[in-house]
């Protein structure tokens, strides 16, 4: 496989626009390519603030061919493309990506194996990524479903089948063979998980060592009984053929595609047959601020029932359009990330400035990746009834021997960001 030069996200890239990974997904929307198989992290668009289904990867418009606000890798079985992010150094391996994934994700930063490689492949994201859609399908509960079950015994409870009664129980010797059909959590769904688990338990063990893995492994193995390594082709096959649909087990919609995906180490994605694109999405600006909720622990605000909401009106009504979400409040300040080089001086300062309002604050703030800045930046002082506007960039490493010396220049600007006091 010829990997291309990487690219960056929010890019021009026309020395790719006549490539056939860059036509086949060029203006096709996010929300296509999620029902095409596609992996995109997190799982769903419709969940994420940043990305929606108008977003693409890439788009041709007027002559033009550019990245978007996406990063990932994109494989045709011929050529390989990474979109790093637009702050990280130009090199084969976007270690800013690298750091963040690792962090949101509970994993070991300075593990050997981990650091052991100067390149991240599309297999080890695949694997990186299976501890978190696990967690999250089986919040759930463990999946469970309709199966065929053949017996062979006196307690009769479903369909006889004549042909294997006759070759079982010939001379009759109070069997019956008969076939039902009952809710089980020993399903193709858990078997495939199960798989899953072993595989990776000989190639990445390090990765299910955290505790809430292990709980979530430990209820998997608990429920698949039928597991044996010799059918794993067979359970891979079920899977293919019968994806899950129902729209509340979105979650382990997700995880079988990835449970698929690593198994067979393989090329499933978007086109024809004959030239099928496969690949790994990712909404950067939603690791940006998860990473900054990590690094920091500032109180967290957004639509899920776990993060706070501010409300718009002293008395709420029946009108749901009533909350607003800062990204996050530090000793009463509102602080918003924004993973982009330049503000939108009308629609980012006009969200700062309602959130300080309603949260009667004396100032507010962006907190922006920055290769070549750190630290913060003044932007003005609000007329009326006042507040400041800031700016913090947070320096992203651009000079380092190797990723271990990344990490350790990366966790001084982590530092600095903390020892932070706004006032």
């Amino acid at each position: 496989m010829i990997k291309l030069g990487p690219v960056k996200d929010n890019s021009p890239i026309e020395e790719l626009s006549d490539h056939p990974i860059v036509t086949s997904l060029a203006n096709q929307d996010l929300s296509v390519l999620e029902e095409e198989k596609f992996l995109i992290f997190p799982e769903q668009v419709s969940g994420s603030v940043d990305l929606n289904s108008d977003n693409f990867i890439f788009t041709q418009r007027n002559g033009t061919t550019r990245t978007c606000n996406v990063v990932g890798v994109l494989s045709d079985g011929h050529d390989e493309l990474r979109i790093c992010s637009r702050f990280s150094k130009i090199t084969e391996e976007d270690y800013f990506l690298r750091y963040m994934l690792q962090k949101i994700l509970n994993y070991n930063v300075v593990n050997k194996k981990l650091g052991a490689s100067s390149e991240m492949s599309y297999y080890d994201l695949l694997v990186f990524l299976f501890p978190y859609y696990l967690k999250k399908a089986l919040s759930k509960g463990v999946y469970k479903e309709y199966i065929n079950k053949e017996y062979d015994d006196s307690n009769i409870k479903g369909s006889i089948e004549i042909a294997r009664h006759i070759r079982n129980n010939v001379p009759y010797l109070g069997k019956v063979a008969y076939r039902t059909r009952e809710f089980s959590y020993d399903n193709k769904i858990t078997e495939l998980v199960r798989h899953t688990i072993e595989k990776i338990q000989l190639e990445y063990e390090f990765l299910l060592l955290n505790e809430d893995t292990k709980n979530s492994i430990r209820s998997i193995k608990s429920v698949t009984n039928d597991y044996s390594r010799f059918n794993r082709q067979r359970v891979i096959q079920q899977n293919i053929s019968s994806p899950v649909k129902h729209s509340y087990f979105t979650e382990y919609s997700a995880l079988q595609r990835l449970c698929i995906q690593i198994l067979n180490e393989d090329k499933t994605g978007f086109g024809s047959d004959e030239y099928k694109i496969h690949g790994i999405i990712i909404d950067v600006a939603w690791i940006w601020e998860a990473y900054i909720w990590k690094v920091t622990g500032w109180k967290h605000y957004g639509k899920p029932s776990n993060l706070e909401t501010l409300n718009f009106f002293d008395n709420l009504g029946s009108d749901g359009q009533q909350h607003r979400y800062p990204d996050f409040e530090f000793d009463g300040t509102p602080i918003d990330t924004k993973y982009k080089r330049h503000l939108d001086k009308r629609n980012d300062y006009n969200q700062l400035a309602t959130y300080i309002h309603l949260m009667s604050s004396s100032k507010g703030g962006f907190i922006q990746p920055s290769q070549d800045e750190n630290g913060c930046q003044k932007l003005g002082d609000i007329a009326g009834f006042g507040g400041e506007l800031f700016s913090y960039k947070f320096k992203v490493p651009q000079e380092y021997v190797d990723y271990d010396d990344f990490v350790k220049q990366i966790r001084v600007t982590e530092d600095e960001l903390k020892d932070l006091n706004f006032y």
